[in-house]
């Protein structure tokens, strides 16, 4: 709240030229820091609190030549001190559910913590589309139409019967994309995916013409067949080089020798919709939402069928993070041919993720269409890997205890509904995962139990990366 003033008086004293450097980061920082005296305990706050302090930093140094040197060393200072108190008091306000470690307070965690909320802020912000006026009444519609049909159905009562055995995968075409450290195959095949006919929302998913297609990048050594593990992105992914180095190819495809896919989960990368990869994803459309996931499992178990009966694989594993993580557990509901789920910080709620990050306009409007968390809580059971039951009987988590853009709870949440498996609570946020030597230990060790790679060859694992 002090350094948002601070930003504000100097705006005011350099006039004009001023307030156009440091309007924004005073206005934000103020503003938040007033709302987390006054309302403690909504998470958003700690979103545009990160913002604010992130903008302080970088307008900082523009602001040496309208504020002067000294005073934009002072501002860049306490824009700094700022960005790290909000990862601190995000942290320090987040209920740590039992069994779960606590948090272990440092300057570098209130940092990571603060990178968080700066991801979730920016994700928030370029969620498409905003669940107002007519938007929201069209929810509200198609919502109350939904459960009618499920209820009519039975799919509320067994979930698995929602979703349907699809069929074999024949041709796939491939692509001659390459990857700064490897070549990779970019393939794609037709989804065929369509959601059942009585569904509200159906029409308007089908008129998604880049989604139709599937895109997938692969890691393959020459010569025979070996195991495979498919890798899950998170949200805002989708292009090769990130998914592609995000699961650390220098050690899964090379030090452990595995085959690696890479599938684009729909409406991201080349099959998005709107300007900005899975910006329908935590947007409030309840029917977008449930038949993002329904197709995410449609045409992953399709790959997985493919690299059976065409790529000969031995034995075929999945990994996933975050979004990814959330798509690995509900695919370990409903494929029985797959030898190994692993997954990183997972989503396993994403309707509660929104209704806890959303912002409080668009919710608002959806509560008035007759939306509620409930409601859309109910729809979504036949999607949801804590409703569901698991068909794999090698599972593992790994989450962050300071993880800000998917809490603890998540995976905790899973942990128990999956009967307590393995799961490694790491000392940090969301990002690490294979970066980290727990999280390495870990994949190596589930594996190697399930089989699919060889006991000498996960028993080494690297020690942590320079800036992993």
């Amino acid at each position: 709240m002090v350094v948002g003033a601070v930003w504000l008086w100097w705006d005011v004293r350099s006039g004009l030229p001023g307030v156009l450097v440091g309007g924004l980061p005073g206005i934000l920082l103020l503003a938040t820091g007033l709302s987390n005296l006054l309302w403690a305990g909504d998470a958003r706050i700690f979103h545009f609190m990160s913002l604010g302090a992130f903008l302080g930093v970088l307008l900082s140094f523009p602001a040496a030549f309208v504020f002067g040197p000294a005073a934009a060393g002072a501002l860049l200072l306490l824009s700094t001190v700022s960005f790290v108190a909000a990862g601190y008091l995000a942290l320090g306000q987040e209920p740590v559910p039992p069994g779960v470690p606590e948090p272990r307070m440092s300057l570098g965690m209130a940092a990571r913590a603060a990178e968080d909320e700066l991801s979730m802020c920016t994700i928030v912000l370029t969620t498409w589309p905003l669940t107002v006026g007519k938007q929201a009444a069209r929810i509200g519609r198609e919502l109350d139409e939904a459960l009618a049909l499920f209820e009519e159905k039975g799919w509320l009562e067994d979930p698995a019967r929602y979703h349907r055995e699809p069929p074999t995968l024949e041709e796939v075409k491939g692509g001659d994309r390459s990857h700064p450290e490897d070549r990779f195959e970019h393939l794609t095949f037709e989804s065929l995916y369509e959601p059942w006919a009585e569904e509200p929302g159906r029409d308007r998913w089908l008129s998604y013409e880049r989604n139709r297609t599937a895109h997938a990048w692969m890691l393959k050594h020459p010569g025979e067949s070996r195991p495979w593990l498919v890798c899950l992105h998170g949200i805002r992914m989708g292009s090769p080089r990130p998914d592609i180095a995000y699961f650390r190819p220098d050690y899964l495809h090379r030090e452990l020798g595995l085959n690696l896919l890479f599938p684009v989960l729909p409406i991201h990368g080349p099959r998005r919709v709107g300007p900005v990869s899975g910006d329908r994803i935590l947007s409030g459309d309840a029917m977008d939402s449930l038949h993002t996931a329904s197709q995410v499992v449609w045409d992953i178990r399709r790959l997985i069928c493919w690299l059976r009966n065409n790529e000969d694989a031995p034995a075929v594993g999945v990994i996933g993070h975050s979004l990814g993580g959330y798509a690995a557990a509900l695919l370990a509901c409903l494929e029985e041919r797959i030898d190994c789920v692993l997954v990183g910080n997972p989503a396993v709620d994403p309707s509660h993720l929104f209704w806890r990050n959303a912002l409080s306009l668009a919710t608002r409007y959806l509560k008035t269409a007759g939306v509620t968390e409930e409601k859309t809580g109910a729809l979504v059971r036949p999607i949801s890997p804590l409703v569901l039951y698991p068909r794999v009987g090698h599972r593992a988590i790994f989450a962050g205890v300071a993880d800000r853009v998917v809490p603890a709870t998540e995976a905790e949440s899973l942990w128990r509904h999956w009967e307590k498996p393995r799961i490694v609570w790491y000392q940090g946020t969301h990002r690490a995962f294979l970066g980290t030597p727990e999280g390495r230990t870990l994949v190596a060790t589930a594996l190697r139990e399930a089989g699919v790679v060889a006991p000498g060859t996960a028993r080494a694992v690297p020690p942590r990366e320079p800036g992993g």
